[in-house]
């Protein structure tokens, strides 16, 4: 009897041009930076709470500083 593949996440993008891609990826990691920006502290106490043996997410911020205006204009 075969066993039915496991099931994972997946994003199905359309075909992308280099700088598309680039940009995409660019989006893609400054929406993880901004949303450990805002909700640093909450998800490091949910992780640490959760998977008390997992390593600190190499994207978490230790400290908070100023972010230039033009952050989040990539366009």
């Amino acid at each position: 009897m075969k066993r039915k593949p496991r099931r994972h996440a997946q994003i199905h993008l359309p075909p992308l041009n280099g700088e598309q891609a680039f940009l995409l990826a660019e989006a893609l990691e400054r929406a993880v930076r901004a949303i450990w920006r805002a909700h640093g502290d909450d998800m490091a106490d949910f992780q640490a709470r959760v998977f008390p043996d997992a390593p600190v997410p190499r994207d978490a911020v230790d400290d908070v500083r100023e972010v230039p205006d033009d952050e989040d204009h990539i366009f």
